[in-house]
Formats: C-alpha cells, sequence, structure tokens
C-alpha cells in the first residue's frame, strides 16, 4: 500500500503521516497562500476545512475532499462542496458555511466518487462528524488508503472478510462493527459487532440489511469507548453494504492509527474551541477513585450511547470532558460502556434534581460525582 508518485511530485511527511518535514516555504506562509491554492485568508477570516493529504507519509497531488451534509447514500451521496484537487505540496483547502459536515477524500483518476475503483486513493475521515464555526479555520489531516479488491465470502450467508493494519498486515483483535446509519458517527450501539481472528479475519452474522462497516482496535482492549492516538481506525470504502436474504458478502477493511492533530498539521493547528469541564470522581467517603469514565448525555433518560465521553480518571479521581457546544447535559460516571452497570463503579451527578448541569465557557470546577459499586 506505498505510493509511487516520484519524489519530485511531492512533499515528505513524517513517519505514520501528517507534517510534512520539507516545509512549506516561510514566505509563503508569511504571505497567507500555497502553491496552486487561492490564497489562504488569515485564519480570523477564513470558515471551513484546510490541511493536507496524505498516504503512508507522503504527500499526494490530485486529491478532492468532499463535505457532505449526509453521507447515508455513501459515495453516492451528493456532496455540498469539494475542494481543488491537490497539488504536489497536498495541501487542500475548503471554505464551508459553519455547520456540520462528514469529511471524504478521494484520487479517482478523472472518475466520479461513486465509480471508486480499486487502486484508486480514499479517506473517510475518522473525526466525523466535523464542525465548522465562524471565522474558524479547522484543521484536518487526511491519511489516505489506497482501495483493495475485496475477498471472496467465507460464509454462504452473512458479511465476513479482513482486517489489515496500515502496512498490509492483517490486523488481529480489531472490533468490526455494523451500523445502521451514519446518523451518530458511529459512536452508538451496532447492530452487530465481531472480533478479528489471528489471521485478521472476522464474521458477522447478519441476514439481510444495509449497514455501514467500521473497524476499531482499542490499545486498551476495551470494545466501546473512544479512541485514543494510537488506536486504530478503518472505514470500509464501499459503504453502505447492501445484503439480501440468504446473501453472503467479503469485504476488505483497512485500518490506520489515529494520531493527534497537532502531531499530524503541525503548523496549521488550530486547538478546538471546545468547552471543558472539570469533575472528581469519589466514593461515598470521599476518596478518589480512579478507572472511571465520566459521560454527559443530551436527554434526561441518559440511555444509549452518550454526546461525549471522558478518559479514564487518574489516581487522584480528576476528569476532563471536552464538549464542542455550550448547553444542558446530564451526567454520570460508571466503569464502563454498555451493558448493565452489575458491580461497577457507578454514580449519576448529585448536584441537581434531575442530574443535569449546563455548561458554559469559564464555568468553575470541579463538580464532584460520587460514585458506589453496583
Amino acid at each position: 500500500m506505498s505510493d509511487r508518485d516520484t519524489p519530485a511530485a511531492t512533499g515528505r511527511f513524517r513517519a505514520g503521516g501528517g507534517r510534512r518535514s520539507a516545509a512549506i516555504p516561510a514566505v509563503l506562509l508569511f504571505l497567507g497562500f500555497l502553491p496552486g491554492l487561492a490564497p489562504w485568508a488569515p485564519a480570523a477570516d477564513f470558515t471551513g476545512v484546510r490541511g493536507w493529504v496524505s498516504l503512508n507519509g507522503e504527500a499526494i497531488p490530485g486529491v478532492t475532499v468532499y463535505a457532505f451534509r449526509e453521507y447515508d447514500g455513501g459515495l453516492a451521496s451528493e456532496p455540498v462542496a469539494r475542494s481543488a484537487p491537490s497539488p504536489a505540496d497536498g495541501t487542500y483547502s475548503l471554505p464551508l458555511p459553519p455547520g456540520i459536515y462528514t469529511l471524504v477524500a478521494a484520487r479517482t483518476e478523472g472518475r466520479g466518487l461513486p465509480d471508486l475503483r480499486e487502486g484508486d486513493l480514499f479517506c473517510y475521515f475518522g473525526g466525523n462528524p466535523v464542525r465548522v464555526e465562524p471565522d474558524r479555520p479547522t484543521g484536518i489531516g487526511l491519511s489516505l488508503l489506497r482501495v483493495g479488491s475485496d475477498p471472496a465470502p467465507s460464509s454462504p450467508s452473512g458479511i465476513s472478510g479482513t482486517v489489515f493494519d496500515e502496512r498490509g498486515n492483517p490486523l488481529a483483535g480489531a472490533t468490526v462493527y455494523a451500523y445502521k446509519g451514519t446518523a451518530e458517527g458511529f459512536k452508538g450501539m451496532p447492530g452487530v459487532f465481531a472480533r478479528t481472528r489471528e489471521d485478521g479475519t472476522f464474521q458477522l452474522r447478519i441476514r439481510k440489511g444495509t449497514f455501514f462497516l467500521v473497524s476499531r482496535k482499542r490499545e486498551s482492549g476495551e470494545i466501546f469507548g473512544p479512541t485514543l492516538p494510537g488506536d486504530s481506525f478503518g472505514f470500509y470504502p464501499r459503504n453502505p453494504v447492501a445484503l439480501s436474504e440468504g446473501e453472503g458478502k467479503g469485504v476488505r477493511i483497512d485500518a490506520q492509527p489515529r494520531q493527534a492533530a497537532q502531531e499530524k498539521l503541525g503548523d496549521l493547528y488550530v486547538p478546538p474551541s471546545s468547552i471543558v469541564l472539570r469533575a472528581k470522581a469519589t466514593d461515598a467517603t470521599g476518596q478518589p477513585v480512579a478507572g472511571v469514565r465520566l459521560l454527559a448525555y443530551k436527554s434526561p433518560s441518559m440511555t444509549g450511547f452518550p454526546a461525549y465521553v471522558s478518559a479514564r480518571s487518574g489516581k487522584d479521581g480528576a476528569l476532563e470532558l471536552s464538549v464542542a457546544e455550550e448547553g444542558t447535559f446530564y451526567l454520570l460516571a460508571r466503569e464502563k460502556l454498555g451493558g448493565p452497570a452489575d458491580g461497577e463503579w457507578y454514580g449519576r451527578f448529585a448536584g441537581s434534581a434531575d442530574h443535569s448541569v449546563r455548561i458554559s465557557r469559564g464555568m468553575a470546577g470541579p463538580l464532584t460525582i460520587v460514585v458506589e459499586r453496583r
């Protein structure tokens, strides 16, 4: 899965993708534009997304970045905007009105996105959906994969296949999830999921339906929860998969490790304008509790998948939850994600009768959430 463009046609990114070591000349950055693109406006005046596209650490020319309001039709969905093809240094710039978007990048050798073929380059951004804010650039580094051929199904019914890592080796211990749609950003409870075997193969026992397939491998070994830098994410480029009764389909999913945005974007990185809620998990005696997560829901029922999930608390019980918007959220802390809370640390925020808190910029903290063994 290596690209064969000549060095003269590409810039070099660090191993693992992202920031180039062959930097754009400083005078071009100073003047506010990049070769082959319309001038990049200063940060205060630009609304939209911009960044670099790369394959195995190489900047790639000729890549178009597409923005969708919805992606339920997969490659057949209608984009609301598309960038000019990337120049030799792999940069792109896509002005967009404020809102929520799904980003996809592809190089299809002059064909349309719905006609994606084996050998084309493709990326579904693992951080979708993306929020674009007024007068603020959103920096997105997009790591491409070369579209491979699907294997024959290993079973007469259901969906089977293999997950590969960024080096083209079978990825053992990943989880493949089948989602009904894209509305939840593939964060909700999937209809079906299965672990990959030592040879990277998997089998989803599905009778019929239409599904989006994604894979994740968390270094923590957990099946659910947020992914962190170093975890891997894969998206089947020909999503969604339509399966008839009694039909079997084989798919290939290529996964890549997630990188921290600052490492991937380098000088183009603009910290997100997230609001950070600080909290502390304690037991009934006030002693800090390690290993729990803070979950924020938009509904008072606090069921299904939360809108936002924190990393686990440390020995001091400290929790930090980043949210993208001000609003009222319903909070609980727990040790596990998904399923009944039998035997785990669990507790709802007791600072209000309905367990809610108004999260806004500049709010004081930390909040305290008391947890107990269920």
